[in-house]
């Protein structure tokens, strides 16, 4: 959280400064990722992408230094206050996470690390950029628009048990090419 800062009041924020990320920055990184995601879910009545701390502090810290991902951070008050990565691994560029302090949101850092990150795409002649969103974050889905981003389609998250655990010959592969 940031010191004496009052909510919905970016006048009092202090300078920020984008920045690109270090490994050393994903355990507040990655706090940040399970607070903000966890609050928008909850204030939604949906369960949060990240279960726990550790599992956004684990996706940081594997963003952060993989050499596939241009990530940037964003200081306030010399503080951590977000982070953002472009998935650098294909001609579509991929964004996310993106993660603000809960305390310092609506006050402009997103848009910054987002401009940072597409700033990037376009001077490396990346043939676009895509994001997935959820739905129900309004404030989000307005500054996405307001990038010039446009809705393309739309995904549904099932969560749930399978029936059936493994399929004969199959090898399930996690993100990062991990079984």
């Amino acid at each position: 959280m940031i010191d004496q800062y009052v909510a919905g009041s970016p006048a009092t924020l202090p300078e920020v400064v984008v920045r690109t990320a270090k490994v050393e920055d994903a355990p507040v990184c990655g706090q940040i990722c399970y607070d903000a995601f966890s609050a928008i879910s909850g204030a939604h009545g949906f369960p949060c992408d990240f279960p726990v701390p550790e599992a956004g502090i684990g996706l940081f810290s594997a963003v952060f230094s993989h050499p596939g991902f241009y990530c940037v951070v964003a200081e306030v008050g010399h503080r951590l206050a977000g982070g953002n990565c472009l998935d650098e691994r294909s001609a579509i560029r991929g964004v996310g996470p993106i993660a603000i302090d809960p305390s310092v949101q609506n006050c402009g850092i997103g848009r910054r690390l987002m401009q940072a990150v597409m700033d990037r795409a376009i001077g490396q002649g990346a043939a676009g950029v895509r994001l997935v969103q959820a739905a129900f974050h309004n404030r989000s889905l307005s500054l996405y628009a307001g990038l010039g981003f446009d809705v393309r389609a739309p995904l549904s998250c099932m969560q749930g048990r399978t029936r059936q655990r493994s399929v004969p010959g199959c090898t399930v592969v996690g993100y990062f090419g991990t079984p």
